[in-house]
């Protein structure tokens, strides 16, 4: 399993923080049900073939429901995401999947895809594969920088971390992540590009901005 353990500037220790040999950074990710998320969405669609780009911009809402052994016996959370645009009330289902916390990693799994989104235990610069029980292409994630506070107008945290994609850089796309966890919150905010630019050098694929904006329990 690759998860993390490249800790490719090994030979920098001083430079990692202690951890709490108990938690190892479950805390960036609680699992707890009834525990609710709501985030602003905004995401961008671009079209090459009719080289147009459209924006939308929603309302999510994961809600954590109840825990439940999956098909390889351990113990999961089941997930429920809705949707609204902006402008309604009425929210509709989106999809259900969910996550699983072991020891060494969290691990969400949609559409029986599975993707390691957290590596333990959390230090800066510890890389991992997103992939590694999947079949897709190895897509290395990094432990950026741990931030000694996080706010965006609607949630503060005094304890978070960065991560970030690693060692990609190809002319011909733009393919980027980033996600900042925060203690006993979760995920408060994501960046994802993913877009291939064309001989006519217009973009497709798209573009996504996620921020929590609030949170608590049903």
């Amino acid at each position: 399993m690759f998860l993390s353990i490249l800790l490719w500037a090994s030979c920098r220790k001083d430079k990692f923080e202690q951890y709490d040999e108990n938690k190892l950074g479950v805390d960036y990710f609680p699992l707890k049900p009834k525990m609710y998320h709501e985030y602003s969405v905004e995401r961008i669609t671009f079209d090459a073939f009719n080289q147009k780009s459209d924006t939308v911009h929603l309302i999510m809402r994961n809600e954590q429901d109840t825990f439940f052994k999956d098909n390889l016996g351990r113990t999961a959370m089941r997930y429920i995401q809705y949707t609204r645009n902006m402008n309604e009330t009425q929210w509709s289902s989106e999809r259900t999947y969910y996550y699983v916390s072991q020891k060494t990693h969290i691990e969400s799994v949609v559409e029986n895809k599975r993707s390691v989104i957290l590596t333990f235990p959390v230090l800066e610069e510890s890389v991992w594969d997103l992939n590694t029980y999947n079949k897709e292409p190895q897509y290395l994630l990094i432990y950026d920088k741990k931030l000694e506070s996080y706010n965006n107008g609607f949630i503060q945290s005094n304890q978070s971390i960065e991560i970030t994609r690693f060692g990609r850089d190809l002319p011909f796309e733009v393919n980027s992540w980033k996600e900042i966890y925060a203690v006993d919150i979760g995920l408060v905010s994501k960046e994802y590009t993913n877009i291939d630019l064309l001989d006519n050098n217009y973009p497709s694929g798209t573009k996504e901005k996620i921020e929590l904006i609030s949170y608590g329990f049903k």
